[in-house]
């Protein structure tokens, strides 16, 4: 599965390494706490070093302002052993490396997630980062050809990001990572990188009515007051319109 990725994404010759990390790498990397510890001696059977992406290897320049410092982006596969904990493990190996990783993790019936997450400087410390919470997809049949996960990957492809400087590329692969919860709503995602941003700012808005409809409808339930009841639900069918409106406007830059 690593090579037909390295191949299907066409990472870059140079920048491929493809070689095994040892797992206490991650242990002395990393504070890991003992329960984490434990799952990556249980459950993952192997961690890949996919690619290092940095201006040596790709001529990519490098990218440092007082948020980031994006000297590398980081390609690991984690193999599982067993389908559990996955949040917790995607999380701690996010936190172990300092560099902005591209995370794709397979599982023992030939799928894989992919998982990114940004990291900012430490306002009080720049010799550290803050992890940003993890984006991760769903479980991903990546062979299965003619699909809108094939679409995906096909985004995914290095030489079809942008190549402005390392922030950038890494954003580029953040986004359309996004983008995969589209597929769950709409069964495709957006025709170009520009195009997948604008829907990722707009599927922000559409999570936001989502939660409001959540909360009315808890406050529904435990309403006994048939007027009040009433309103809730018409509250509750605004946010609703404005759901389909805002999907609508998302499967027209699809």
């Amino acid at each position: 599965m690593r090579e037909w990725l390295i191949n299907r994404l066409q990472i870059p010759q140079r920048a491929v390494l493809n070689r095994k990390i040892p797992k206490k790498a991650f242990f002395t990397q990393a504070d890991l706490s003992t329960s984490e510890k434990e799952m990556f001696t249980s459950q993952i059977e192997g961690i890949y070093l996919l690619s290092v992406m940095n201006q040596q290897s790709t001529n990519i320049p490098i990218y440092q302002d007082d948020e980031f410092n994006y000297a590398e982006v980081v390609w690991i596969y984690v193999e599982l052993r067993a389908e559990k904990n996955i949040n917790r493990i995607i999380g701690a190996v996010h936190k172990s490396i300092p560099n902005p990783v591209v995370l794709i993790v397979g599982s023992s019936e030939g799928q894989i997630l992919l998982s990114t997450s940004h990291k900012k400087l430490n306002k009080n410390d720049k010799t550290k980062v803050v992890v940003e919470q993890p984006t991760i997809t769903n479980w991903i049949k990546p062979k299965e050809e003619n699909t809108a996960y094939s679409k995906l990957l096909n985004a995914l492809v290095v030489s079809n990001l942008s190549f402005e400087n390392l922030h950038s590329i890494y954003e580029d692969i953040h986004q359309w990572i996004r983008c995969e919860e589209l597929i769950q709503l709409i069964g495709t995602v957006p025709t170009s990188s520009d195009k997948s941003k604008e829907a990722v700012s707009i599927l922000s808005n559409v999570q936001k009515h989502r939660k409001e409809v959540e909360q009315l409808q808890l406050e529904q339930k435990g309403q006994v007051d048939f007027g009040a009841k009433m309103d809730l639900h018409m509250k509750i069918k605004q946010h609703e319109q404005h759901i389909q409106s805002q999907l609508q406007h998302i499967k027209e830059l699809c």
